[in-house]
């Protein structure tokens, strides 16, 4: 995936990391444009997923996580409040 100049200036000022944005790409419910990870679905992979447990958990923190993106370029990243 290509990342703006926006969306890197936008993780730093919110906190987001790499491997939160990774995660909420590969585990995340696609929604037109948007990528969510959300509480529910946090709960239920951290039962089947204690490796990844740290980085949920400050993902779940956020409330959750939402990338938008435009074809294969990431426009953006903000939790889900």
């Amino acid at each position: 995936m290509v990342e703006t100049l926006h969306i890197n200036k936008r993780v730093r000022q919110r906190g987001i990391t790499k491997e939160m944005i990774d995660l909420t790409l590969q585990f995340g419910k696609l929604s037109g444009d948007k990528i969510k990870l959300g509480t529910k679905r946090i709960k239920a992979l951290l039962r089947t997923n204690k490796e990844l447990k740290s980085q949920l958990l400050k993902i779940m923190d956020k409330g959750g996580l939402i990338v938008v993106f435009s074809g294969v370029t990431l426009i953006t990243a903000y939790a889900w409040r």
